[in-house]
């Protein structure tokens, strides 16, 4: 690396959005420099400091919501997945379907909003009633007025995979890749200087900042700027299978259940559950989770707490509850192995990912609000299109 070097864009961060916004940026234009900057995924966590939540092989991603705007973003990028895989050979979306299922009279203005979110994203929502549900999916349980909405544009990606994708199409398309970890960020006559905790030194004419949870613990913002994020902790459970239950559950969607019953525990919080994955170590898994609900966990204040909250293995409340949840909805699963899991979540106030210039030479990001999987691709793009990050563009 030149270290006289001006670069024309430096992005701060290399997880989903960050990955997703340095690719985009190089493909605007064959002219701008480009640095990407942030550390690579730690072989051993109780000795590592900074993390991202891309590390794991299954999340969801998919046109139903009963949010408009995320359904659309999660389409934009859904549609691209196929042009970052071609170019990169990495294979990181299986296009499984997604089976939201609600249960009650209470959620059928849920299910409208759903159909309405989907219509006006430009897809078609198949609704699904409860004796096909039944017929379809007969390894899962669920009350007898349950509806279901299947979204067969929808499935699960590997985060891990796909930021691998966003950074080498951005290095295809010229971008240079630094894995560091970033320790300040100053402007001085006209120019920003990125200091890394390895002793670089960067400059940069602007900056983007896409350092998730992490972003208010370093001093990578002007002083006395403030943003209002939240970070709340997320526990995962995955269980361990074996050949033959793999195979029996092979054609099965991601399923998220928003069911209000005496007898599904699901009625005191909306989880999901990935079909079978094979992750890194060569087990096959079904992962589930705890999703945005009327029952979250518990917010994190400072980066201490990020940083052992992700050394650990989550809440065990939390896990014995998903583990109430899986026998309701899936009663003949049969596993080998039960693991728990942690990761982290970045909330605005708005509920909406903030992206936005914070001077006219600093943008930031941030704040995927539990959604930003699904949609990353297209939170990138739209961070890389900031008006004053496309002065050398246009």
């Amino acid at each position: 690396m030149d270290s006289h070097k001006i670069y024309d864009v430096c992005v701060v961060g290399a997880g989903m959005i960050g990955s997703s916004a340095a690719w985009h940026l190089t493909r605007l234009s064959s002219h701008i420099n480009v640095i990407l900057i942030g550390p690579a995924e730690p072989q051993d966590r109780s000795t590592t400091t900074i993390f991202a939540s891309h590390y794991d092989e299954g999340r969801i991603t998919r046109v139903s919501d009963t949010d408009p705007v995320l359904s659309l973003l999660a389409k934009r990028s859904i549609e691209r997945y196929p042009l970052i895989e071609s170019l990169t050979g990495i294979k990181f979306f299986e296009k499984t379907g997604v089976l939201s299922v609600i249960s009650n009279e209470k959620q059928k203005k849920q299910l409208h909003q759903f159909l309405t979110a989907m219509e006006r994203a430009g897809t078609t929502p198949c609704l699904l009633k409860s004796k096909q549900i039944e017929e379809d999916f007969p390894y899962l349980s669920f009350p007898v007025d349950s509806s279901a909405i299947l979204d067969n544009m929808g499935g699960h990606i590997s985060p891990r995979k796909l930021v691998s994708a966003h950074q080498m199409a951005a290095s295809l398309a010229g971008c240079q890749i630094i894995h560091d970890v970033v320790s300040k960020v100053v402007s001085f006559d006209g120019y920003i200087t990125i200091e890394t905790e390895q002793k670089r030194s960067i400059s940069a004419k602007k900056v983007l900042i896409a350092t998730g949870g992490f972003t208010p613990f370093r001093h990578l913002l002007p002083y006395g700027f403030k943003l209002d994020l939240k970070m709340k902790t997320s526990t995962i459970l995955k269980f361990e299978l074996n050949d033959k239950e793999v195979e029996r559950l092979s054609s099965m969607p991601v399923v998220i259940p928003y069911v209000f019953s005496a007898s599904h525990q699901t009625a005191k919080h909306r989880s999901y559950i990935l079909p079978p994955i094979k992750y890194p170590n060569g087990k096959w898994y079904l992962k589930l989770g705890l999703g945005n609900g009327p029952v979250q966990e518990f917010t994190l204040d400072n980066e201490d707490d990020i940083t052992r909250w992700y050394q650990g293995t989550g809440s065990a409340f939390i896990a014995h509850q998903l583990y109430d949840a899986m026998l309701n909805i899936m009663p003949g699963l049969k596993y080998e192995n039960l693991e728990s899991d942690s990761c982290m979540t970045t909330h605005t106030k708005s509920g909406k990912c903030c992206i936005d210039m914070v001077t006219r030479n600093l943008g930031i990001a941030v704040g995927g609000n539990g959604h930003a999987a699904k949609m990353s691709d297209e939170l990138g793009h739209i961070a890389a299109r900031l008006r004053s990050l496309q002065h050398f563009i246009n």
